[in-house]
């Protein structure tokens, strides 16, 4: 199994930087003052994140020849088609709850989302089904994203 190319890590830090920026805004803002498009911005950037997440195995599910190869390959292209297209529409679902409800509540759902994910990533991972190099780095992009849900859910709701 090969490691992680460093262009990777460095696009996988930098792409969080959009997500911090927006929620040091959100936080740090007075909560009297009323900054819904710094919210929706920011529900939207973390419902693309996700998708993006699930991308990484629709893409490994079409790789014409498989980097990893296991015993259960059919059924592990399934499962990796499967959670290609669920984050996308968990995404979908936390963005549109945001703009038509309340933009918390789509945060809430990301909060949830995002570490559920990692999660079934690591399952996958223990399997070989992932690079080796993919679950630290996704560790990372997940537990600097959580934090920022969780400020974000903390100054917006107390």
């Amino acid at each position: 199994m090969k490691r992680l190319p460093f262009v990777a890590v460095v696009l996988a830090i930098a792409g969080l930087i959009p997500l911090i920026l927006c929620a040091c805004g959100i936080v740090f803002f007075s909560s009297g003052v009323p900054i819904p498009n710094l919210m929706m911005a920011f529900v939207s950037y973390c419902a693309v994140s996700l998708a993006f997440f699930g991308a990484v195995h629709w893409g490994l599910a079409l790789e014409p020849a498989p980097v990893i190869v296991t015993s259960r390959a059919d059924r592990t292209d399934i499962t990796r088609l499967v959670l290609g297209v669920v984050p996308a529409f968990v995404g979908w679902v936390a963005a549109y709850t945001a703009f038509t409800w309340m933009p918390v509540a789509g945060v809430a759902i990301l909060a949830v989302a995002v570490p559920l994910l990692a999660l079934l990533e690591r399952q996958g991972w223990r399997t070989g089904a992932l690079p080796s190099g993919y679950m630290g780095l996704r560790w990372i992009v997940t537990a600097i994203t959580e934090c920022c849900l969780l400020a974000v859910l903390v100054a917006r709701l107390f």
